[in-house]
């Protein structure tokens, strides 16, 4: 059986480690910082609904009810 030769075992280990590996790198590089913007923008909308929920400021209503 070819698969169960070392020779060839091998080489197919070094191939599958080395492209998960950069598979692994790619996707941090470029997927893990966009995912780490849109989470900060979720945190800052979510804080700013709660603070608004808080204070019950209806400033931008006062604002319309004044024109």
């Amino acid at each position: 059986m070819p698969q169960l030769d070392v020779v060839t075992f091998i080489n197919q280990y070094v191939w599958v480690i080395g492209s998960v590996s950069s598979i692994i790198i790619i996707s941090i590089i470029t997927i893990l910082p966009s995912i780490k913007k849109l989470n900060e923008i979720r945190h800052i909308t979510g804080d700013e609904v709660v603070s608004f929920k808080k204070k019950r400021e209806y400033s931008t209503f006062k604002k319309l009810l004044n024109y």
